[in-house]
Formats: structure tokens, C-alpha cells, sequence
């Protein structure tokens, strides 16, 4: 076991520098995504070409999960007792997980109906319509998820606890998820004034 801490320690920077760099790539196209998402439906619909665009930004945002996921366990394994025991570490990567569960639902539950969305239909029992609004909250999840993993990945203290720090992103994802279900009905209810 000391052994294979020693071969993670000496590579422990280039771990470093990949986990930061796979966060910075992952949280920038999940922005990127997002507000093309916004820029796409300003016609009230997702066609093709825009919606392969989104394709792209997935598959970037897989891999950048990929390797945020092995650096961090190369991280972790260059020093087992410490980072076992560091909260900040271990609310990291269970928001790494979140966002995991997250991409996963939104690629079997939303991604294949997306070109489908009906923009102004205000049926609220539609599957569509269902549909658009998990989009926007699962939107919303990935942002703040990415924006927490990249907050916690460059921040340098470790005052805070796990409880503390899980507290305060479900709190942001709540409130995350309001504004999105707010934004979905702001565009709904332009989408029908322009039918």
C-alpha cells in the first residue's frame, strides 16, 4: 500500500493540474451549453443542427468527468489518510457524483425527446411539456453542481464541514431549480404570444 501511495505522490501535480483542468473544461461547456441552450430556443424549438451542437458539449463534458474522476482517485490515493478525512475533498467529489447522476438522467430522459419540445404548449399534463420543464431544472442542476465542484477544486481553505458544505449546495441547487421553473414559464408564455 506504501508503494502505491509513493507512485501517486510523485505524480501527485500532474493529478492536480489534470483534476483542475478537467473541472475548468467540464464547468466552462456546461455554461457554454447552457446559454446556447438559452440563444437556441429564442424560436421556441431545438432543431437538428442545434441540437448535435448540444451532442458536442456532451460528449466534451464526459470525457472531462472522466478524468476529473480518475485524477481525483489519483489525488486521493497519493494520500489516503488525508484526503479521507478532508471534508472539502469528499463534498467535491460527491457533487462530482451528483453531476454524473445528473448528465445520466438528462441523456435518458431528456436528451432523445429535445428536438420534440413544444414551447407553447401550456398542457400541463403533456410528456412534453414535462419534459421542457426538467430540462430547464436539470439545466440548473448541472450549473450550480459545475460552479460548486470548481469553487471547491480552487479553493484553498477547509474551515468548513461536509454537512456545511452539502447544506449550502442543496440550498443553491433548490434555489437554482426555482429560477429555472420561473424561466421556463417566462419563455412559455412568450413562445404563446408569438404563436
Amino acid at each position: 500500500m506504501e508503494e502505491i501511495s509513493l507512485f501517486f505522490t510523485e505524480y501527485k501535480r500532474v493529478s492536480i493540474a489534470v483534476h483542475v483542468f478537467a473541472v475548468v473544461v467540464g464547468m466552462g461547456s456546461a455554461l457554454f451549453s447552457d446559454a446556447l441552450f438559452n440563444r437556441f430556443i429564442v424560436d421556441f424549438r431545438i432543431d437538428k443542427a442545434e441540437h448535435r451542437v448540444f451532442l458536442v458539449f456532451s460528449r466534451v463534458i464526459w470525457v472531462s468527468l472522466f478524468f476529473m474522476v480518475i485524477s481525483g482517485l489519483a489525488i486521493f490515493m497519493s494520500d489516503v489518510h488525508l484526503y479521507s478525512s478532508s471534508d472539502k475533498f469528499l463534498a467535491k467529489m460527491t457533487i462530482v457524483f451528483f453531476i454524473i447522476m445528473n448528465g445520466f438522467f438528462f441523456k435518458i430522459c431528456i436528451d432523445p425527446s429535445l428536438k420534440k419540445i413544444n414551447f407553447s404548449d401550456i398542457n400541463s399534463h403533456h410528456k412534453y411539456v414535462k419534459i421542457r420543464k426538467l430540462s430547464f431544472a436539470f439545466g440548473a442542476i448541472s450549473v450550480v453542481s459545475w460552479l460548486s465542484a470548481c469553487a471547491l477544486a480552487l479553493y484553498k481553505g477547509s474551515q468548513f464541514s461536509y454537512g456545511s458544505i452539502l447544506m449550502a449546495y442543496i440550498i443553491f441547487v433548490l434555489i437554482g431549480v426555482v429560477c429555472s421553473q420561473i424561466m421556463e414559464k417566462m419563455v412559455v408564455r412568450r413562445a404563446v404570444e408569438n404563436r
